[in-house]
């Protein structure tokens, strides 16, 4: 983010947050989506906060605030007062209630995960010595939510996969194939982008939401141990 900043400030540019799945995590002590002039984050059933559907979006500007009202009632000051395009994009009201229910309930919901990430980082740290596997690791800059718990793996990424989902542990990858390699965005695109490409072969997210418990956590660093030692 400091380099993106830089280049537009430099240029005279707008920042526009994906901080979608970052609800909760921090960068300098500032909240991901408060970043820029604007953030947008998800309220999908898998997110941290969850309404079942819907986002919202953020912003410190009156005039920016102004303006997404109206875009997401398509285009209307109020009754029938067109000013700009707009679209229905209304956050409906039980989905809204849901949404205000888990803001209640946020901050203890983070402190579970990070409870669950740090448990699983401590089983994983003894049962993976000597193989080549790279633990997700918070800097002094910056604070997870730990929305998931991404470990990347050199070897043997979708034998671990298959145990953990075998035995009912929700396993997953994020994402494969990356964007670039997708059939509509390969039209636009002509080079490799090594570093992703090799994110896409070697990452697993691992479960760790609030609903785990201690028998979970020790079960999922069980199976991801007998997978690499199989």
């Amino acid at each position: 983010m400091d380099e993106i900043l830089e280049i537009a400030s430099k240029h005279s540019l707008l920042v526009i947050e994906d901080a979608c799945q970052s609800l909760g995590s921090s960068y300098d002590g500032k909240q991901t989506g408060t970043l820029g002039e604007m953030g947008c984050i998800s309220m999908y059933a898998s997110k941290v906060l969850t309404s079942g559907e819907g986002g919202a979006i953020t912003t410190n500007s009156g005039d920016f605030a102004g303006k997404l009202r109206m875009i997401r009632n398509h285009g209307m000051v109020s009754g029938y007062d067109t000013r700009i395009i707009g679209f229905n994009m209304r956050l409906p009201e039980i989905s809204a209630a849901i949404a205000k229910t888990q803001m209640k309930k946020i901050q203890s919901m983070l402190h579970k995960r990070t409870i669950n990430a740090k448990k699983l980082e401590e089983l994983l740290k003894a049962k993976i010595a000597n193989h080549d596997i790279v633990l997700p690791q918070e800097n002094p800059r910056v604070k997870y939510n730990w929305y998931l718990y991404t470990v990347a793996f050199n070897n043997f990424r979708n034998r671990v996969k298959k145990l953990l989902n075998d035995n009912g542990i929700g396993a997953t990858i994020y994402y494969d194939p990356p964007v670039h390699q997708t059939p509509y965005y390969s039209k636009f695109h002509n080079g490799d982008l090594k570093i992703t490409e090799w994110a896409s072969r070697s990452v697993l997210s691992l479960p760790v939401h609030p609903s785990l418990t201690e028998d979970d956590i020790n079960l999922i660093a069980s199976k991801v141990e007998e997978a690499i030692k199989s």
